[in-house]
């Protein structure tokens, strides 16, 4: 599998998972929770990716984090 689809599967089952805690699964508003839900986290991901003077700090967390959990013990 790409990268991409196994970021994708785990962003699915977040928002499948948050929405139960306010609604049942099997409401009409489910899906509406859930795709409200997804907007936000979108939303916020694109503007931690555009704030420039965070870009920096972002990359190195992610460099960091990428370091510590390929580290073979």
């Amino acid at each position: 599998m790409t990268m991409f689809h196994t970021i994708s599967e785990a962003f699915m089952a977040i928002l499948a998972s948050v929405p139960a805690l306010f609604t049942e699964p099997g409401s009409p508003n489910f899906m509406l929770v859930r795709a409200m839900f997804g907007l936000i986290v979108i939303v916020l991901i694109v503007y931690l990716i555009a704030m420039r003077p965070f870009r920096s700090a972002i990359a190195s967390c992610v460099q960091k984090a990428s370091h510590f959990f390929g580290r073979e013990s």
